[in-house]
């Protein structure tokens, strides 16, 4: 399970960002990222995901992210933003990890040190909302960037 959430973690915001169309817009968003987040919450198909006892994280250097559990990489890969889209989307390149050669589609919403992603988990079709429904195979998660 726990791979799972990094698989998804690193589709969330793979920090390997490429910016289209508004770059500007694009790049802030890009500035924002960069630096370590821990998992708040997840859900899966409606359902909350727990997370044991040590939360995920995931780190945003320029245009790469790896998402870890303590010390082990889970997922690791590269990211595309497009901030001119409502709401945000983000497409994630797996590169490393489970769902290796996969691209996720996602949505994502920063505001301040909070970071929520939902993703169509099978990388099939963008999710619209933030939420997820049973067999939707769609993850949301929330982040809050680490002190």
């Amino acid at each position: 399970m726990m791979s799972r959430i990094a698989f998804v973690l690193a589709a969330v915001f793979a920090a390997g960002v490429s910016v289209a169309d508004d770059k500007d817009a694009g790049k802030k968003d890009v500035d924002k990222l960069q630096g370590t987040w821990t998992f708040v919450s997840m859900e899966r198909n409606g359902q909350a995901v727990p997370m044991g006892d040590a939360a995920p994280t995931i780190t945003f250097d320029g245009d790469k992210f790896t998402v870890k559990a303590g010390d082990q990489v889970l997922q690791a890969g590269t990211q595309t933003l497009d901030s001119s889209k409502k709401p945000h989307t983000v497409d994630a390149k797996v590169s490393e990890g489970e769902g290796k050669g996969t691209t996720m589609l996602g949505i994502f919403e920063l505001d301040g040190d909070m970071l929520k992603a939902c993703f169509d988990t099978q990388g099939k079709k963008r999710p619209t909302e933030f939420k997820t429904a049973e067999g939707s195979d769609l993850m949301l998660v929330v982040m809050k960037r680490k002190k």
